[in-house]
């Protein structure tokens, strides 16, 4: 065939051919569209910034990554050779800056193709600041009580203070850290235990080891117990004197440690009026005194003083 011929034939019919080519590409790119698997995972978002500087405003710390390509090569990729970073060392004032978010490949994902990556977001705002450090104090988390009967009455954390690093505004406005929580339930003694100490945010980083020991100091507690319709009795009355009527009740107070006053019953405790001092008939105003278990203090009684009226006995 002539050049002639092969250009006629070439042309003829030329619309249909190119509809025709058109179709098989389309189909192709159809096929393989289909063909294609996609698989979703979030990535840490590693920051850099620049000497001096710090981040003061919140950012997203993980981002989100598709990955398209068939399932075969996809699938054993390992999230973490799938590496995201943003990039603010190029700043070197405080201010407001959108820093783009940059994949990289290494590992099991280095050689896959074809392999699409995307991620959201694809760029980031980040607020910097002069970078500033201080000491602050440490305060405990406390929860719960010691046992029944027992209190803490002191606790101290070593050391009591932490060297926090972050930007200005973030460090300014600190005033104390917090341990982990430590619960007092149960404690019947005093105990040293080593806690965490917690960063208020990933913003501000703790300067060295972020743990201290708490100490707590144990005892049992002290408390009150109120003794109502406690008898008044009389000592030592003289065998030719008698009462003419009955001594009223009367109430004491008592302080101790909250286990031992407990167990103390209530015919332990009365109040006492002392009448070996009286040797004949008449009407007397005496003073009761309280008597308790030993190891009590009184708080307080009533009556603090009672009238009575003696009779001969006719002994």
């Amino acid at each position: 065939m002539n050049s002639r011929g092969f250009l006629h034939a070439l042309l003829s019919d030329l619309p249909v051919k190119v509809i025709c080519l058109t179709a098989a590409v389309i189909l192709f790119l159809f096929h393989r569209v289909n063909t294609m698997t996609e698989r979703f995972f979030s990535v840490p978002l590693e920051v850099s910034t620049p000497p001096g500087l710090a981040i003061a405003s919140p950012y997203p710390k993980t981002v989100r990554i598709t990955l398209r390509g068939s399932e075969d090569a996809i699938y054993p990729i390992l999230e973490e050779d799938i590496e995201a970073t943003a990039d603010l060392e190029s700043h070197k004032s405080q201010g407001v800056f959108r820093a783009p978010v940059r994949i990289s490949r290494r590992g099991t994902a280095a050689n896959v193709e074809p392999l699409e990556i995307k991620v959201e977001p694809q760029d980031v705002a980040f607020t910097l600041e002069p970078l500033a450090e201080r000491k602050v104090n440490v305060s405990p988390d406390l929860r719960g009580s010691p046992a029944y009967g027992y209190e803490m009455v002191q606790s101290s954390v070593t050391p009591p203070t932490m060297l926090v690093r972050g930007a200005r505004s973030r460090v300014q406005t600190l005033t104390s850290l917090s341990t982990e929580e430590i619960d007092l339930s149960g404690h019947a003694t005093s105990f040293t235990t080593r806690v965490k100490i917690l960063a208020p945010s990933s913003l501000v980083r703790i300067v060295g080891d972020p743990s201290a020991d708490f100490h707590a100091i144990i005892q049992e507690s002290i408390g009150a117990r109120t003794f109502d319709s406690v008898p008044i009795v009389g000592s030592d009355i003289g065998p030719h004197l008698a009462l003419k009527s009955t001594l009223p009740l009367g109430m004491v107070s008592l302080q101790g440690t909250q286990l031992a006053l407990d167990g103390v019953r209530a015919e332990q405790v009365s109040l006492l009026i002392d009448f070996s001092s009286i040797h004949r008939a008449g009407q007397y105003t005496l003073h009761p005194r309280p008597e308790a278990p030993p190891g009590f203090s009184v708080l307080d009684w009533t009556p603090r003083e009672v009238t009575v009226d003696l009779a001969s006995s006719g002994r």
